[in-house]
């Protein structure tokens, strides 16, 4: 045997630098009294069955793809209060647009998992920008399982050439806690753990789920958007126009948050989120890129007004997913 030693490589015996999940995670999402709310429209619905009827009960798809997909949906709205669905979907906006600069939030689906049911390795780009997770499921169950699955970033291959890794080193595993929102990018392989236990449905795992996807700038302040949004839209159509070829193969959302002073000069130039990527792991043209995108912003002059203007916006590269609305 002949053993190649580079001065300078990376030690094998070290292990890798662990490389982050593209996940996001908010516990205690909702006001307690709202997710109790929503919760105890579940037990109610599955209280009595006895006197279950055709008319409130023959609501839930089973969802079975061979290899894939095990487990019951309905539209949320079917089983939990409208307000309260609506609720939902205005906090999760609202947090959308704070922590991604996206606030389109499709109307969640409703999903039980009971024992045996599960979701096999699969991504959804087509289908959104960001997948959202939240659950309603008991944290004191008979059952175990239903965690949220979403593989690690970058190469798992090329990441453990010399080192072994299983479980956690590949993927991040959220357990589904009570109130727990989970968000992750819409591309990422993910799964759900199999459930295993009680085929008591009110024990199985309960999550509203989804997709966010760009709804356009957000303008709060003193410009009226129908004077800051041709401005701000037209500098990154501008940038692309003129770095057309080297931003091909870039692909994902970027979001941007500016401060526009009284007298229309952008003070401030912030990335909120950033999940462009390259095909290829190695690519370093992204920064400056983005940097240059940046100082576009930064020198792009606005009308006077009374005072402050916050623009939230995206920014996005690649073809649309098609699924998108």
């Amino acid at each position: 045997m002949v053993e190649i030693i580079v001065p300078g490589a990376p030690d094998p015996d070290a292990p890798p630098v662990s490389r982050p999940a593209p996940v996001a995670m908010v516990d205690d999402f909702l006001p307690a009294g709202l997710a109790a709310a929503m919760r105890q429209a579940i037990d109610t619905h599955f209280s009595n069955p006895n006197a279950h009827r055709g008319e409130t009960h023959q609501i839930w798809n089973y969802w079975f793809v061979p290899g894939l997909y095990t487990y019951l949906r309905t539209r949320a709205d079917r089983v939990i209060d409208q307000e309260h669905v609506r609720s939902f979907i205005l906090a999760l906006r609202e947090w959308s647009v704070e922590n991604l600069g996206l606030g389109s939030v499709t109307l969640p689906n409703l999903s039980l998992y009971v024992s045996g049911c599960r979701q096999g390795w699969h991504n959804d780009s087509t289908n959104g920008r960001f997948a959202f997770v939240y659950s309603l499921t008991r944290d004191d169950r008979a059952t175990s399982g239903g965690e949220t699955l979403v593989m690690r970033d970058g190469d798992a291959l090329r990441a453990n050439l010399t080192w072994p890794a299983a479980g956690q080193n590949l993927y991040e595993a959220v357990a589904p806690r009570f109130n727990r929102l989970v968000v992750f990018d819409d591309r990422a392989p993910h799964a759900v753990q199999q459930v295993d236990g009680s085929m008591d449905p009110a024990e199985g795992r309960f999550v509203l789920h989804g997709h966010l996807s760009e709804a356009g700038p957000v303008i709060t302040g003193a410009l009226p958007p129908e004077v800051a949004v041709p401005l701000i839209e037209a500098v990154p159509h501008a940038f692309a126009r003129e770095h057309g070829v080297r931003l091909a193969p870039y692909q994902g959302p970027l979001a941007l948050r500016l401060l526009i002073t009284a007298a229309g000069v952008v003070e401030n130039c912030d990335v909120i989120m950033d999940r462009v990527l390259h095909p290829h792991g190695a690519d370093t043209a992204w920064e400056p890129l983005r940097e240059a995108l940046l100082e576009r912003l930064e020198a792009t002059r606005f009308p006077s007004a009374p005072g402050e203007t916050k623009v939230v916006l995206p920014v996005m590269f690649g073809p649309r997913p098609r699924n998108l609305r």
